[in-house]
């Protein structure tokens, strides 16, 4: 279970975003500024010394206001928004995020009078330091070979005809590496190579 906390505290804050019903940011914190750097004011024109036109926060404040007019536009009876249409990806000078709206206020949000938008940083891919890991924990070349396939997220089955062994070689493997890096998951394995 520590493994987990400490798993939880490596994850980044999520962004967050106010607005109301027509399409005002009243609030974002630190994290969303940090992701969209764009929010925070228009930018000044070097040339001049006032403010430009804002292009990139109009295009990323409209991306935004797509996704919360297209679960307003779709809400149910019970004042939500259908799960897939609540979530967008947004692409920013600060990498790539995920956004997720929803509902608040009101008595059971039947009465929204405002949208939250959470922002989280997407990760495309997980790159592992394999000799880096060969040192800390002393796994064999198969091993490595093994958690490669495991930070790739390939199924056992997958691993084994890549390997060119049985699959009850390769849980013997990830055993053996749970046991090495004292971890008791693959979860965990990925956190302990980052």
């Amino acid at each position: 279970m520590d493994n987990l906390h400490e798993i939880i505290k490596g994850r980044s804050a999520p962004g967050m975003l106010i607005f109301d019903m027509d399409n005002n940011l009243l609030y974002s914190n630190k994290e969303a500024l940090d992701m969209l750097p764009d929010l925070q004011k228009p930018p000044i024109d070097s040339l001049e010394g006032k403010p430009a036109k804002g292009e990139k926060r109009q295009n990323t404040l409209n991306e935004i206001h797509s996704l919360c007019n297209r679960i307003k536009k779709n809400v149910n009876a019970i004042g939500t928004a259908s799960t897939d249409l609540n979530c967008a990806v947004l692409h920013s000078d600060m990498g790539t995020c995920s956004m997720r709206a929803s509902f608040m206020g009101g008595p059971e949000s039947k009465n929204p009078t405002h949208i939250v938008v959470l922002l989280e940083k997407i990760i495309l891919r997980h790159q592992t330091d394999i000799e880096k890991v060969r040192a800390e924990f002393g796994l064999s070349n198969r091993e490595l070979e093994v958690l490669e396939c495991i930070s790739e997220g390939f199924s056992n089955k997958t691993i084994s005809e890549k390997l060119c062994i049985s699959e009850y070689t390769v849980k013997d493997h990830i055993k053996n590496i749970m046991r090495k890096m004292n971890v008791a998951s693959r979860g965990e394995i990925m956190a302990h190579t980052r």
